[in-house]
């Protein structure tokens, strides 16, 4: 029987790499605002806007677990950039409907449908995948490099157990979540419960593993620690069925091979610090993708690399 301190700590651990959300705002020739979109087996995919209206479109894949509310923490970032930025809800978080049986190779048909909906059907867009969103982002540039400007992997976990890789701090938990998927289910449903009565205690999980620049990051700004109560709360709005399929996903075979990432431009980007997703992942992406670029701040960890690089990041899709 799973205890109630184990529960939590099996779903806090999990979060290790949430990004904290922002409330709704908007400014000239910029948008802030959450939108739906109905898909062709009647799906709802649900997103959020940033930066400029007026940008080329870039589509942001949260980490695992998370929602559409990540790209929060560089909302500032966005609006500068000049892109217009769209972060998306996988299936069965935040507000996008579950998919049941669902593949890491279904998301790019996802992908496309939304870009469409947004008036991007016959234009490209570029993608980023922060953390556990890797896979995804490296789904989009297997099966539709054609659609695609460029490609950023930030944090990006490889598949598990990948030749030359070292493991990360939440290796295990995600083996172990991907093998007692009920067990698991009940840790997200405690740890819902526990961020409604108790939040501070839960934040103290989450951030126990981070690096100091991380928790510098997160606990000393007031309002990025109410973001990411917010945002984890996000992340858990639908249930656990969501979460748990991701993780599982992350866990399992990805259904192709990293090396078949071709014919897009890929800039990787990784944190010497960072315990979550470690440095051997980001030279595993770089060797894998011909012709990729590989960035590592030797300073950063799993969530101040996207922080303090996203500029530069957002900059390659102007490229």
């Amino acid at each position: 029987m799973l205890s109630r301190r184990d529960a939590l700590a099996a779903g806090a651990s999990l979060f290790t790499g949430t990004l904290p959300c922002a409330r709704l705002a908007a400014g000239p020739n910029h948008s802030l605002h959450d939108g739906r979109v109905r898909l062709a087996d009647g799906r709802w995919l649900s997103y959020r806007e940033y930066g400029r209206v007026d940008g080329p479109l870039v589509i942001y894949f949260h980490g695992t677990p998370g929602s559409r509310l990540e790209l929060a923490l560089c909302d500032e970032e966005s609006c500068c950039s000049g892109a217009r930025m769209i972060a998306v809800d996988r299936p069965g978080m935040g507000r996008s409907s579950y998919q049941s049986c669902r593949r890491i190779l279904d998301w790019p048909h996802d992908v496309e449908q939304l870009a469409a909906a947004l008036g991007y059907a016959d234009s490209r867009f570029g993608v980023i995948g922060l953390s556990g969103g890797a896979p995804y982002a490296a789904a989009c540039g297997y099966k539709i490099p054609h659609r695609l400007t460029h490609m950023a992997i930030v944090s990006g976990h490889t598949p598990m157990g990948a030749p030359g890789t070292c493991r990360g701090d939440q290796d295990h938990t995600i083996e172990f979540i991907s093998r007692r998927q009920r067990l698991a289910k009940l840790a997200f449903k405690f740890l819902g419960r526990r961020l409604d009565r108790k939040p501070d205690k839960v934040i103290a999980k989450v951030t126990k593993s981070w690096t100091a620049e991380d928790r510098k990051l997160i606990l000393c700004n007031p309002k990025h620690y109410q973001q990411i109560i917010a945002n984890m709360r996000e992340a858990t709005r639908c249930g656990p069925s969501g979460m748990v399929t991701d993780i599982r996903l992350l866990a399992c075979r990805w259904g192709f091979k990293v090396c078949q990432v071709q014919g897009v431009p890929v800039s990787i980007w990784q944190g010497a610090c960072d315990r979550t997703v470690t440095p051997s992942m980001a030279h595993y992406f770089h060797k894998q993708i011909p012709g990729s670029e590989l960035i590592i701040d030797p300073r950063a960890g799993h969530v101040t690399m996207f922080k303090w690089h996203a500029p530069k990041i957002m900059s390659r899709f102007f490229l």
